[in-house]
């Protein structure tokens, strides 16, 4: 065999060294392209794994509605980006049962059963591997909140041991309650700002945040009203609240201060009833069975059985403004004068307000308001006492039999039976309300009535899926954090193999400097074979070759 010489070892060192160095050079290359086109697909991917879905209940006092909502989140300096989510038809995924929550006080037993169908809807239009994954929230409004307290109770703990049961989707105990009336109102308050774009800050500074709005919310049993406190206000009530929709306490772009109340009992649906047992209680006194009756049209009846068995009719006479005097002296008359019981400012009830004016606040009035004026009036939307005062009095003062005539004719397309006959009064209680409860001029104002504001429908489950998702954005958040710290995970493996091959070379390269030194300095001692195989010395080894012999035979 040849025996390779040091130049030699050198070339085949350098060859050993680079060509790796080559081949992981080009595959690094071809690597990036690779990794690039699997980030541009997984980014594709991820936008479709990162939508999330919760549901929210509105338990109110005629029904129980459900609402279905998706969202993304992009940064933790911005909230969710919430949308209604939407069925096989592009509709907005929302069904309601009926009776309402309330109703179920002497059978408590049977309320899960009751809400079921609404969560099997829901889990048709939530991708199966996000079931687990959606929240679901049930909360009870007004109707509940005039329960005695054992039967809510017994409502809410069928629904806590049963609702876990009956779906996949994430049931809490925490998240299916009785909510205090004040957080309606701010629910609402956040989602008709929400929609309208008000919580969007242009340069992240607290300064540049636009006006929000305030808004009326007219419901069956209660009314909420709800607005943003002037920054330098001092007002203090029970009836302030701080609100934090950030995800960060120690972030302030996202806090308002807020004045929210709600009215219990003064609801529409409640206020008809209070008006109804003040009629009652007029004819006492008499020996009439019958009331001659402003707030229905003319010539309707209606039979009010009271509690102890007996009964009396309302006979219409259809005299709308009759009929709001009357709700506005209702209204006012069983408080103190204002003035004489909070400062600086009240609102009907005796409660204490911070001195603003409503009439120079962008407000926004939903549910009846916006039902009382458009479902018969045709009249949603800007409001203009004027106008609504000459149609309203023009609809009550019809008899009753024109009013069906019109009906039968699809005259009010918008309108079933019972609005017909509850229009005039329904009408002149928002009136009374709004004038009369909280001082709102009749002709300088900037009220409106909306239903839908930019396509969505104003609910105020909006608001309260936005708040109880606030923390939502901590988690994509932390996510890109550690993303972040290592922007080029997959590159890491190479980029290893690359400083261990280099240092495996230089290992070779030292090993075969190594032994090419030593036999270079070995050279002379070495001994070559003859051809008969003998170790043979070289010339220059003969002195020691004399002194071999002079010792070994002296």
């Amino acid at each position: 065999m040849v025996r390779m010489t040091s130049r030699a070892l050198c070339v085949v060192a350098v060859l050993i060294i680079c060509i790796p160095l080559y081949l992981i050079y080009n595959h690094s290359d071809h690597g990036s392209t690779i990794s690039n086109y699997m980030n541009s697909q997984n980014t594709f991917t991820d936008e479709a794994d990162e939508k999330s879905y919760g549901v929210i209940m509105d338990a109110g006092s005629t029904g129980t509605r459900l609402f279905l909502y998706s969202w993304t989140s992009s940064s933790d300096k911005e909230l969710i980006d919430i949308v209604p989510a939407l069925d096989h038809l592009n509709n907005h995924v929302v069904k309601k049962v009926y009776p309402g929550l309330s109703s179920f006080q002497d059978r408590p037993e049977k309320a899960a059963e009751y809400i079921k169908p609404l969560l099997d809807y829901a889990s048709q239009f939530i991708p199966h591997d996000k079931l687990p994954y959606t929240p679901v929230f049930l909360l009870a409004t007004a109707g509940m909140r005039l329960v005695p307290e054992k039967q809510q109770a017994a409502i809410l703990a069928d629904l806590h041991t049963k609702l876990p049961l009956m779906t996949p989707m994430q049931i809490m105990k925490e998240h299916i309650k009785v909510i205090e009336g004040k957080w309606e109102g701010i629910y609402s308050w956040i989602a008709v700002n929400y929609i309208l774009g008000k919580f969007k800050i242009n340069n992240g500074s607290i300064t540049s945040r636009p006006d929000t709005v305030g808004m009326i919310d007219m419901g069956g049993a209660s009314m909420q009203i709800a607005f943003e406190m002037p920054p330098k206000d001092d007002f203090r009530s029970e009836n302030v609240e701080n609100v934090n929709l950030g995800c960060r306490d120690d972030d302030d772009r996202h806090k308002y201060k807020l004045f929210v109340t709600t009215f219990l009992g003064y609801g529409v649906n409640e206020g008809l009833r209070k008006y109804e047992q003040q009629l009652s209680d007029q004819l006492l006194s008499t020996k009439e069975s019958y009331v001659r009756d402003e707030c229905m049209p003319v010539n309707l009846q209606k039979v009010i059985n009271r509690s102890d068995g007996s009964m009396f009719v309302r006979k219409g006479i259809g005299d709308w403004e009759g009929c709001v005097d009357k709700l506005s002296n209702m209204i006012t008359k069983p408080f103190v004068h204002p003035k004489s019981l909070c400062k600086p400012n009240c609102f009907f009830g005796s409660v204490a307000a911070p001195m603003v004016s409503l009439s120079s606040m962008a407000l926004y009035g939903f549910s009846e308001y916006w039902y009382s004026l458009d479902e018969v009036l045709s009249l949603g939307g800007r409001y203009n006492y004027t106008l609504i005062s000459e149609k309203s009095k023009q609809f009550c003062s019809q008899r009753w039999s024109v009013i069906q005539s019109a009906a039968r004719r699809k005259l009010y397309p918008k309108s079933n039976d019972d609005r017909l006959k509850s229009q005039c009064f329904k009408s002149a209680w928002i009136a009374a309300i709004l004038h009369e409860g909280f001082d709102v001029d009749k002709e300088h104002n900037n009220f409106q009535t909306a239903f839908h504001i930019a396509g969505q429908e104003v609910q105020w489950a909006l608001g309260a899926m936005i708040y109880h998702m606030r923390y939502f954005p901590l988690r994509n958040s932390e996510s890109n954090l550690v993303t972040n710290k290592h922007p080029h995970d997959n590159s890491l493996p190479s980029s290893l193999s690359l400083w261990l091959l280099m240092g495996a070379m230089i290992v070779l390269v030292a090993a075969f400097a190594l032994v090419i030194l030593k036999e270079d300095i070995s050279t002379g001692m070495r001994r070559n074979r003859s051809i008969w195989s003998y170790m043979m010395l070289n010339s220059s080894d003969s002195t020691s070759l004399s002194s071999f012999r002079s010792v070994g035979y002296a």
